[in-house]
């Protein structure tokens, strides 16, 4: 039976305190809604020293080009060794959307089931509190090809996606004509 009482962890404890900025750098270990094998940390801009907190959503560089919106997991003024760290572009949310003790379950239960936090946050939150830099666009039929209500930027990708479309039905006509000769 003390085993067993020793294997719950308690989530009324609190998270580590957040640390009070003045002057300086501050860093947060942020969860990516992604199989990574940790989390990493960013740099917190000096702009949004006062907005960000446990919890809340930012949205971050993770490689070259890839944006995604993560969790602040922790704050810390720790600067990590061995890497040159990226500022978090921006703060999505004025309040915390994940509580503390959400927190702390995605990590037993990463720990539980070993898989990774990021895992766990896409598992646990709806779509819309995601950002992924990868949209996909597709031609809206019923609006037909009179684009000439558009400004110049939804004008380019209105043609980009009347070309594509076009292009598809071509190939796909193509492919069902070389089917019929070959029989196939």
């Amino acid at each position: 039976m003390q085993a067993e009482k020793n294997d719950i962890k308690d989530f009324n404890t609190p998270l580590e305190p957040v640390p009070i900025i003045r002057e300086g750098r501050c860093y947060a270990e942020i969860i990516i809604p992604a199989a990574l094998p940790k989390n990493y940390t960013w740099s917190v801009p000096e702009r949004f020293f006062e907005t960000v907190k446990p919890g809340c959503r930012v949205e971050v560089n993770l490689g070259k080009s890839k944006k995604y919106a993560g969790i602040v997991k922790a704050l810390h003024t720790d600067k990590p060794e061995f890497i040159e760290t990226k500022d978090i572009l921006n703060v999505l949310d004025t309040e915390p959307v994940i509580f503390e003790e959400q927190l702390k379950l995605w990590e037993w239960i990463a720990s539980y089931y070993m898989c990774s936090e990021g895992e766990v946050m896409a598992a646990a939150l709806p779509a819309h509190f995601k950002l992924s830099s990868e949209t996909i666009l597709v031609y809206n039929e019923e609006f037909g090809d009179d684009f000439s209500t558009l400004d110049h930027d939804e004008y380019l990708v209105g043609e980009a996606l009347l070309i594509k479309r076009t292009e598809t039905h071509r190939s796909a006509t193509s492919v069902g004509f070389f089917s019929c000769l070959s029989g196939n």
